[in-house]
């Protein structure tokens, strides 16, 4: 059974509409607790890095809408978020087989609110999780031809509505590379780390170490999953972030965003770089469970890492 994308308009994205609500967490305090300076790489700097990446797709998120081609090549790309918004985005991107179409895939969101499963011609191939808004996220996926649909998930602050629900989604045509594009020679991000999905865990090959790295993350679960890192503020566990969601996420958050993936099915592989200062994280996966419609984090799948110092 797959999981229900209607349940996860709440329990995926609650977190990062209450962030978005939180007007102490503007540029200058992001800067303070450490990640606007970690997640705000200069052009220059993200230029430097996008060698031998492949194709970089920059997907202009507004609200509530898509900025980014309507078509394009098959093959190695990264997706790259820049949020022009107040609130904020991400990119969940799906593949719609068996000629299926972004109809259809909203017509199943909306028999999923009452309780159906997603289709299985609806494959969640990842994309950049969400980015606080003036930052970048990426994520580089390796994308076959086929028609698929980029859609943002998360509820706006205030009324509760999905953005997906105000318009924000846009189909994405992949088409068969060409020759020549299929002879050259295009290589994924080398990985500083890798990190494995599992019911319910997210397995790292090493710690982490501060600085720009680059994370190869796997879906090895039964079910999809996805990555949110945060960043933890001074003195905050896990756990304050845990009671935080459960008390209904009132007062200030205890964590920033600071990127990951977004919904990978099962086999799926996914590479991201992000800048990280040393600090306490937590990952989280929000997505419900495919046998009893609980956020995985209700069966655990969070956890608290270290990022050290050089």
């Amino acid at each position: 059974m797959r999981l229900s994308l209607a349940l996860s308009l709440l329990a995926a994205a609650a977190l990062p509409a209450a962030l978005a609500a939180q007007p102490a967490h503007s540029a200058a305090a992001s800067s303070a607790h450490g990640t606007h300076g970690a997640h705000g790489a200069s052009t220059a700097a993200r230029t430097a890095a996008d060698a031998g990446i492949g194709r970089v797709v920059t997907v202009r998120t507004l609200d509530y809408a898509f900025e980014a081609p309507a078509s394009i090549p098959a093959g190695l790309t990264t997706f790259r978020i820049e949020n022009a918004g107040k609130e904020l985005h991400h990119v969940w991107l799906v593949r719609l087989e068996k000629g299926k179409t972004a109809a259809d895939y909203l017509a199943a969101l909306e028999a999923a609110a009452k309780g159906a499963p997603i289709p299985r011609w609806a494959v969640d191939v990842g994309g950049p999780n969400a980015a606080v808004p003036g930052l970048l996220a990426d994520g580089t996926i390796a994308l076959e031809a086929g028609n698929y649909l980029m859609i943002c998930h998360i509820p706006s602050p205030g009324d509760g509505k999905p953005h997906s629900m105000k318009g924000m989604f846009k189909p994405l045509t992949v088409t068969a590379a060409p020759v020549a594009r299929q002879a050259a020679r295009t290589v994924a991000p080398k990985a500083d780390v890798t990190m494995t999905l599992d019911d319910y865990d997210f397995r790292l090959s090493a710690p982490l170490v501060a600085g720009r790295r680059t994370i190869e993350v796997t879906n090895a679960a039964t079910q999809p999953h996805e990555v949110f890192f945060a960043k933890l503020a001074p003195g905050k566990t896990v756990a304050d972030a845990a009671q935080w969601l459960e008390a209904g996420m009132q007062g200030p958050p205890p964590i920033m965003p600071a990127g990951g993936t977004a919904g990978l099915a099962r086999g799926r592989v996914q590479r991201f770089t992000s800048d990280f200062t040393p600090g306490e994280y937590a990952l989280f996966c929000f997505v419900p469970d495919a046998k009893d419609g609980k956020p995985h984090i209700a069966h655990g799948m969070l956890k608290q890492i270290t990022v050290a110092e050089r």
